[in-house]
């Protein structure tokens, strides 16, 4: 059976039709979206429909009442601050088609739930007449699409990232190097203002690429999306199960799954890891979700408050 007929990836034209489901939806301000557990809300715009975007030279015309006081007393020359308008804002969607994300035990493979998260923010957004682009990367390369308002730019972006998928033929261990050199790619091509979605492995976007994470967050709107598999969160009461230690490793550990102890380590070791990533992006000011390989797409953005 070829890629193109598996099951297991996704198809161009499923990703289409997510077009056809959202035309009554729209995306929530970042602060509408709670931080899990903080029950905190963030704050990034200033002013009614604006978003902060840098500080520069005050030039003659710029609004006295933006004029950013501190840094006008330090570098003794006087400097405003730039917003961007809410409606000029573009929608970049970063996604990721490592081998580390081609495994499933249920539905689909976390490559393709993040493939169809990705398809359903972009066409939201281009329903709204916003620019949208993004970049999707894999073990072999990364791509960038300029964001644009038409539906060419989003078919490139979703037909680039399954070309991406379809060179992923077996599960790998994490690169270390994936989500630090999509980031250093993207703080090249950013523009102020921008509302970026990072979806795919964000426990390992926490663990290596935290310092390109705050440089990029200085001038963006981020949300963070953990696409997770219930096998990783919770071991089935299967009986004696023969287990590796890695993707890589043929050393094999057995484990008793009818024993409630064995099963309640295996959850606390996810639990552990995924605080640990929360915590990185709370640091950080980021909201960060996570969606299951199970969950209907549009359903658990809803749910998650990121669409209405």
């Amino acid at each position: 059976m070829s890629v193109e007929q598996d099951p297991l990836y996704s198809s161009l034209k499923d990703l289409v039709e997510f077009r056809f489901h959202v035309k009554q939806k729209k995306l929530n301000h970042q602060q509408d979206v709670i931080i899990p557990e903080t029950g905190s809300h963030l704050a990034i715009k200033k002013g009614r429909g604006m978003t902060f975007s840098e500080v520069r030279q005050y030039q003659p015309g710029d609004d006295i009442r933006h004029i950013d006081w501190k840094v006008t007393a330090r570098i003794q020359k006087p400097h405003t601050k730039m917003f961007v308008e809410e409606n000029e804002r573009p929608t970049v969607v970063v996604m990721e088609q490592t081998p580390n994300l081609f495994f499933g035990s249920k539905t689909r493979l976390k490559t393709a739930q993040v493939l169809n998260i990705g398809a359903v923010l972009s066409w939201v957004s281009l329903t709204h007449n916003e620019r949208v682009g993004g970049i999707c990367f894999n073990h072999r390369q990364h791509v960038w699409v300029a964001p644009k308002r038409d539906q060419h730019t989003v078919l490139n972006l979703l037909q680039q990232s399954v070309e991406q998928q379809s060179q992923v033929q077996t599960p790998k261990a994490p690169d270390t190097q994936a989500w630090p050199d999509a980031l250093t790619q993207l703080i090249k091509v950013n523009k102020p203002g921008n509302k970026i979605f990072l979806i795919g492995d964000m426990m390992q976007l926490a663990k290596y690429a935290k310092p390109q994470l705050g440089k990029l967050k200085k001038n963006a709107d981020i949300t963070a999306i953990h696409i997770y598999d219930d096998l990783e969160k919770q071991l089935p009461s299967l009986g004696w199960l023969n287990m590796t230690t890695s993707f890589e490793s043929n050393q094999i550990v057995k484990l008793d799954s009818f024993r409630e102890k064995t099963r309640e380590t295996y959850e606390q070791i996810y639990e552990d890891h995924w605080k640990q990533t929360k915590d990185s992006f709370i640091q950080l000011h980021i909201p960060i979700i996570q969606i299951g390989t199970h969950e209907k797409p549009l359903m658990s953005l809803i749910e998650n408050r990121l669409l209405q």
